[in-house]
């Protein structure tokens, strides 16, 4: 096939000289026409490339590339030099993160479409992660891990990532297309990889598996039509690995357990976590039972010290308590991020009166309109000194 741009038969090169046709400002950006068909714009479910281009002495970040209908566009933050001469620079760092990204895209989908009766819907490769929508049968977790299992040892047989152009009349069952396709093109280009998967596809591949370098899922969300998978792969994927494990390895020495106990210790966190919860509704039920107030010159002030709240679980605490009568409601959550409401009813000034400024000269912050303040502290050393302060410019207010 003639014309065959080179970031398909050749998608390390990252070096071209160009012709400029024409440039235009597009909003904040400006959009550069260019003659030549050498860098890969955005379609198809794949980002644009990005790099620089330098115009005699001027240097400009590409930082995208799209496609019209006169032809390739690089899309800059910065007015470009005159001149219809350039060098194009594309950042391979980008680029060959979304080779890597997209190779393990047909890995993984190809995989699981034997194992499930899904197609794939929408996906999105960057140079910075990697997501694919799998329609149709419900898949198992299991499933999709057994699946990342399968890629990481495809990756390691290092095998061959193959780009031909067929005639789309001989397109059949065995080629992944995306519907209508064939209709569109006399002829398709097929990524193939081995026996694992033949895909039409227009993106850029790295050359050989092994290029991929390591894949992680990091993402599954389902519903009852849809599977979304998010993933990274090379250093990234690493890296993440890396910071995850370091992550749990810290915590073993606060918090003795073996690393393959780690899923039985996050069991228990969770469990732990409900118990938590149900402590607060009982909790939530008796404070809204109860009548402990102090009397201040008519007026009821009442204050609760609530370790265990945050912010949302104060928050539905003031929305359950009512009272007829003059009351001024504060509520404190500690912690080192500590957290408070205060809720006046039937009072002569607003909530922010009783308790601004208490707040500012305990290094807080927070507003409010009406009868509702909320605001919180950071890094806070003794909360119930903090705590305390607050009651005592409550009280002196109130007396006033």
């Amino acid at each position: 096939m003639s014309n065959v741009p080179p970031y398909w038969n050749d998608p390390n090169r990252g070096g071209f000289d160009v012709s400029i046709e024409r440039v235009e400002q597009v909003g904040t950006s400006y959009h550069i026409q260019i003659k030549e068909d050498i860098i890969r714009p955005s379609g198809g479910g794949q980002a644009g490339d990005r790099g620089s281009l330098t115009i005699e002495d001027s240097c400009i970040p590409i930082i995208d590339t799209i496609s019209e209908s006169n032809g390739i566009v690089l899309v800059s933050s910065e007015e470009p030099s005159p001149g219809h001469e350039g060098q194009l620079e594309i950042d391979m760092e980008w680029r060959q993160s979304m080779m890597k990204n997209h190779t393990a895209e047909h890995l993984l989908a190809s995989i699981i479409k034997k194992k499930k009766d899904v197609a794939v819907g929408q996906l999105w490769i960057d140079g910075d992660h990697g997501s694919v929508e799998l329609l149709g049968e419900n898949i198992e977790l299991d499933t999709i891990f057994e699946a990342e299992a399968e890629v990481l040892d495809i990756i390691e047989r290092n095998m061959p990532v193959e780009s031909n152009f067929v005639d789309s009349r001989e397109v059949d069952s065995t080629i992944r297309t995306r519907e209508g396709l064939t209709e569109k093109h006399e002829k398709l280009r097929v990524v193939t990889i081995g026996e694992i998967d033949s895909c039409a596809c227009s993106g850029i591949h790295v050359l050989h598996t092994k290029d991929i370098g390591f894949f992680k899922i990091l993402d599954v969300k389902k519903n009852e039509r849809s599977t979304h998978i998010e993933f990274v792969t090379g250093t990234k994927a690493g890296q993440y690995v890396s910071d995850i494990y370091n992550m749990a390895l810290r915590r073993r020495y606060s918090y003795p357990f073996e690393m393959e106990q780690l899923g039985a210790v996050l069991d228990k966190a969770k469990q732990a976590i409900d118990i938590k919860q149900e402590l607060i509704e009982k909790i939530i039920n008796l404070l809204t039972e109860s009548s402990s107030v102090e009397q201040i010159n008519g007026v009821g002030f009442r204050h609760e010290y609530l370790p265990g709240f945050d912010s949302n679980t104060l928050s539905i605490l003031a929305n359950q308590m009512t009272s007829t009568k003059p009351l001024v409601l504060l509520l404190f959550a500690p912690g080192i991020k500590s957290h408070l409401i205060l809720r006046v009813y039937n009072m002569p000034q607003e909530a922010s009166y009783y308790i601004s400024d208490a707040v500012k000269q305990v290094g807080g912050k927070g507003g409010g309109k009406t009868d509702l303040f909320s605001g919180g502290f950071t890094e806070v050393v003794d909360p119930v000194e903090v705590y305390e302060r607050l009651i005592q410019s409550i009280q002196k207010l109130i007396r006033q």
